[in-house]
C-alpha cells in the first residue's frame, strides 16, 4: 500500500481506528450476530451508508435456502450484503474481511447444495472475468447448478456504489477498497437491490444464470436510485 498522504492523513486515522476497534471490541453474541454487526459497524465507520431495497415480490420461504447471486463491485460487497441478508454464508472468499468475521462456504457446487438443503442462503458472486475490469461479466452457470440440484430459488441482487469518489476500484482486493473510501469524504452509499426470485424448478443451470445476469444488468443500467431503501446497517444490530 502507497503511504497516503497529508490530505487523505484524517481519513486513514479514521480508517484504522474502525478496523482496530472491530478488532478489539467485537460484537457480543453469536457467531452470525458478530457478522452482522461486525460488518454493519465497519461500513458506518467508514462512511458508508448502506441502501436494501426490497424486492417487488417477497422471496419464497421453502425448506432450503435461497441462492443469492450477485454482481461484485469491491472486495466490501459481501459485509453489505450481510447487513442486507443476515443470515447468508459466503460463497468462497476469506473468512476475515477487514476483520469482519464472515460466514463461508466453499465455492463448490456440492458444498453449497449441503448448505442450501440446510435452509442456510448462500450468497455467490458468479460473474466471470471482465477484461477491462469494469462493467456486468457474464454469469457462470457452475454455483447455480447447486440450486437446480436442491430446487432451491435463486435470487439475483444488483449492488451498485456511488459517492464523491466515483467510481470505485475494479477488482477483489479489501486494500484497495479501503484505500478508495480513505480517499472518499463521508456520504458514500452501496445500493443492495434484492430482485424478484427466480424458480429453479425445470430450468437448467445456464438458463438460470443468464436469467439472473439480465435482472441485475437492468437495474445497474438505471439512472435513478429506485425506491425508497427498507433499511441501512445501522438497524441490523438491533434488538
Amino acid at each position: 500500500m502507497t503511504a497516503p498522504t497529508a490530505a487523505s492523513g484524517p481519513a486513514w486515522i479514521r480508517v484504522g481506528a474502525t478496523v482496530a476497534a472491530g478488532r478489539l471490541r467485537p460484537p457480543v453474541g453469536g457467531r452470525r450476530r458478530r457478522s452482522v454487526c461486525g460488518a454493519a459497524r465497519l461500513l458506518t465507520g467508514l462512511g458508508v451508508r448502506v441502501e436494501v431495497r426490497a424486492p417487488a415480490s417477497a422471496w419464497p420461504r421453502t425448506g432450503t435456502g435461497p441462492l443469492l447471486v450477485s454482481n461484485a463491485v469491491t472486495a466490501l460487497d459481501p459485509l453489505a450484503l450481510l447487513t442486507a441478508v443476515p443470515a447468508a454464508a459466503v460463497a468462497g472468499g476469506p473468512e476475515r474481511l477487514a476483520g469482519v468475521p464472515v460466514p463461508v462456504v466453499p465455492a463448490v457446487s456440492a458444498r453449497v447444495a449441503i448448505a442450501l438443503r440446510a435452509g442456510t442462503p448462500v450468497s455467490a458472486r458468479p460473474e466471470a472475468g471482465r477484461p477491462d475490469g469494469r462493467g456486468l461479466g457474464r454469469f457462470s452457470p457452475a454455483l447455480f447448478a447447486a440450486a437446480v440440484e436442491t430446487g432451491a430459488a435463486v435470487c439475483p441482487v444488483a449492488v451498485r456504489w456511488r459517492g464523491p469518489a466515483t467510481p470505485p476500484p475494479a477488482g477483489r482486493s479489501a486494500v484497495a477498497a479501503v484505500r478508495w473510501l480513505a480517499t472518499a469524504s463521508p456520504g458514500t452509499v452501496v445500493e443492495v437491490h434484492l430482485l424478484p426470485a427466480l424458480s429453479s424448478a425445470g430450468a437448467t443451470a445456464e438458463e438460470l444464470a443468464t436469467t439472473a445476469e439480465y435482472a441485475v444488468a437492468a437495474v445497474l443500467e438505471e439512472d435513478g436510485a429506485g425506491p425508497a431503501p427498507s433499511r441501512g446497517p445501522r438497524r441490523a444490530c438491533e434488538a
